[in-house]
């Protein structure tokens, strides 16, 4: 049973939490509609808008991300596992996703189009199902680069601790 390394879990978290939104700038970037945006939704509720919500949004969401990734380590721990991270990123992903859906819903994000506060529902199913499949990878990517540089940041861990 591995033990829960916290260093690796939040170095693994800070750099998955930054991977992880990468696709929804780079859809807005080619023109594609997505409207999520949670660096602004995250800004948005420390009562910053324009540049120093996005700086603050990003820093909010590193800090949560590497939370969450202890939160990954501790989880694997708790179900004993000795290998297959890349399996368990997958797990952990899924549940993280179910478990954010509804947090987003209550977030005060604001809508680029409309300006209203707080309409993107559940996993931003408001939005459209672009945005809801791009949270989805988002989630999943975060769940899946955890794992693996959890795994290879693990004391003597490694390719041996993914799969």
């Amino acid at each position: 049973m591995i033990e829960v390394q916290v260093g690796a879990a939040l170095v693994a978290g800070l750099i998955a939490g930054a991977i992880m939104e990468g696709p929804v700038y780079l859809q807005k970037a080619v023109g594609l509609p997505v409207k999520q945006n949670i660096f602004r939704t995250w800004g948005n509720m420390f009562g910053l808008r324009g540049g120093s919500g996005y700086v603050v949004g990003f820093i909010f969401h590193e800090v949560l991300a590497a939370a969450i990734a202890v939160v990954y380590a501790v989880f694997f721990r708790l179900i004993g596992v000795e290998g297959s991270l890349l399996l368990w990123g997958v797990v952990g992903a899924l549940i993280h996703f179910t478990l954010a859906g509804p947090v987003v819903k209550i977030l005060p994000s604001i809508d680029p189009e409309t300006g209203a506060v707080g309409q993107q529902g559940f996993a931003y199913r408001n939005y459209g199902a672009l945005d809801v499949a791009t949270a989805f990878m988002g989630h999943m990517a975060f769940g899946v680069l955890t794992a693996v540089f959890y795994a290879l940041l693990y004391p003597n861990g490694g390719s041996a601790l993914l799969f």
